[in-house]
């Protein structure tokens, strides 16, 4: 099992994760979840079994705001000290393994050699406890799209060369 990134064979397994881990969000259309991918490829990656099945996978892109973009809305390509991480998802039989732990501690340190300042996330589905594990700090009364969902939190972790 190991990190690898993401190529044109990736959706199909990608949109499964998608599908099996997000319960209380309605699912993104497959060239949505693409326009983050072709727009920084090498802050995105997906988990791969022994059999090369796709078991989770993480999407970050650069992003210019401090307001999180909106879920069902393509990205664009932007040059930006910020990235955001637009989705970390795993399927059922990825979960308690240090998977997670592992994808986001390899964004981290693609983040730091590609000189981003921070990373910015929107916590959903009761996360934030997940997040406060690797340094996320919430904003108070930051900006959130309704499209997040109820009890959404905006999260921002500062990287230090």
């Amino acid at each position: 099992m190991s990190i690898s990134q993401i190529t044109e064979n990736s959706w199909q397994g990608i949109l499964q994760v998608q599908e099996e881990a997000y319960t209380e969000l309605p699912p993104e259309d497959v060239n949505v979840l693409k326009s983050k991918w072709l727009s920084s490829p090498n802050t995105c990656a997906v988990y791969v079994n022994h059999e090369n099945v796709v078991i989770a996978y993480l999407l970050a892109h650069p992003w210019a705001s401090e307001i999180p973009p909106k879920l069902h809305e393509k990205s664009a390509i932007t040059a930006s000290l910020n990235l955001y991480l637009h989705d970390l998802a795993l399927a059922h039989e990825a979960r308690g393994k240090g998977i997670a732990k592992q994808l986001v501690a390899n964004l981290i340190t693609n983040a730091k050699a590609q000189g981003f300042a921070k990373i910015l996330l929107v916590a959903v589905q009761n996360s934030s406890e997940f997040w406060a594990k690797f340094g996320f700090l919430a904003i108070p009364n930051a900006e959130i799209c309704p499209s997040y969902g109820d009890n959404a939190t905006l999260m921002t972790l500062e990287l230090k060369a």
